[in-house]
């Protein structure tokens, strides 16, 4: 396989990424700060001062280092993790004979946004940047949504073909997550919040409300294969195949900028039309012509061989028998 970039863990949010540590790890961590600072006043002092540089309107304690120590604390009945936050974790590893951020990362077990957010476990650290990895952001401007803070993040697409196909992505790029079996029947998929946290940040999406979303010029400037991945996304949900693919979307910004893909990677994409039903507009849309099926199914073929999940799910089917 190609050898794509790596993503690491302190290029997530650095506020908003919260870190469990192996448990020897972490001990031998906090020794090493103690002998540092002597004192845990002075520990104390330093995580304060630098808490102001990441916004941080909080003062820390000693019950803090304790419950970083331990891991987790005893609260009404129940167990709760305790992690450590990032940004932290970031300014200990600028310290002489801690520990390199590298290192650090080879020891996280688990990480998420804080508070009751459900975690990554077996973390996949260093993240790859893959054409499958970018392809989410497609799903997340089509059937996904990124909630604002304090809202939860999903996925919805009725076909268990489709939504699987889209939690093997995330499975397959940043580890394992506990979901409600009972959604997923329904066709939802709460998203981990860290995850979609980390989309906003590294690829730098400014807004991903439902009719203001675009894609950004660092996503459309990715080599083909990443815009080939993610047209086949956005086509999952919110393409129809037939005598030609027509792709929906009420957010005209968002429609031109997938049709600006489509052309990229050298497709014969129509232009830009308005939809209405019942006399009243109903979305924009664009076709992209059966001339370029062939050469679309070759290079799907191709990027399916590295990334399986990179193919058209549910309506690859439909998709094929319309080439033959």
């Amino acid at each position: 396989m190609k050898k794509y970039e790596e993503i690491h863990i302190w290029e997530f949010p650095p506020a908003k990424t919260f870190i469990c540590l192996e448990e020897t790890f972490r001990i031998n961590l906090f020794n090493k700060l103690f002998n540092v600072f002597g004192t845990q006043q002075r520990l104390i002092k330093f995580i304060n001062q630098k808490s102001i540089k990441y916004g941080i309107k909080r003062n820390y304690g000693t019950g803090h280092i304790y419950g970083w120590i331990k891991g987790k604390k005893f609260d009404r009945g129940k167990i709760k993790n305790i992690n450590i936050p990032l940004w932290m974790l970031i300014e200990f590893s600028k310290l002489k004979g801690v520990a390199s951020l590298n290192k650090i990362e080879s020891k996280i077990e688990a990480y998420g946004c804080g508070g009751k957010c459900n975690q990554i476990t077996e973390p996949k650290l260093p993240i790859i940047l893959t054409p499958e990895l970018v392809s989410v952001i497609f799903h997340l401007m089509g059937d996904g949504h990124i909630g604002k803070t304090g809202v939860c993040s999903s996925y919805r697409q009725m076909n268990k073909t489709g939504l699987m196909q889209f939690y093997t992505k995330l499975t397959n790029n940043f580890g394992n997550f506990k979901y409600s079996k009972a959604e997923f029947r329904d066709g939802r998929l709460n998203i981990p919040k860290t995850i979609t946290n980390f989309y906003e940040t590294y690829f730098e999406l400014s807004d991903t409300d439902t009719f203001k979303a675009y894609l950004p010029k660092n996503i459309k400037s990715l080599s083909r294969d990443f815009l080939i991945a993610g047209l086949c996304a956005f086509i999952v949900d919110e393409g129809n195949i037939c005598d030609v693919i027509t792709i929906y979307s009420k957010n005209r910004k968002l429609i031109e900028d997938v049709r600006e893909i489509g052309i990229k990677c050298g497709y014969i994409c129509y232009e830009i039309k308005e939809k209405y039903a019942y006399g009243k507009f109903d979305c924009y849309r664009f076709n992209i012509s059966s001339k370029s099926y062939k050469d679309m199914y070759a290079d799907i073929k191709r990027i399916s061989k590295s990334f399986p999940t990179c193919d058209l799910a549910q309506k690859m089917r439909r998709f094929i028998e319309k080439i033959h």
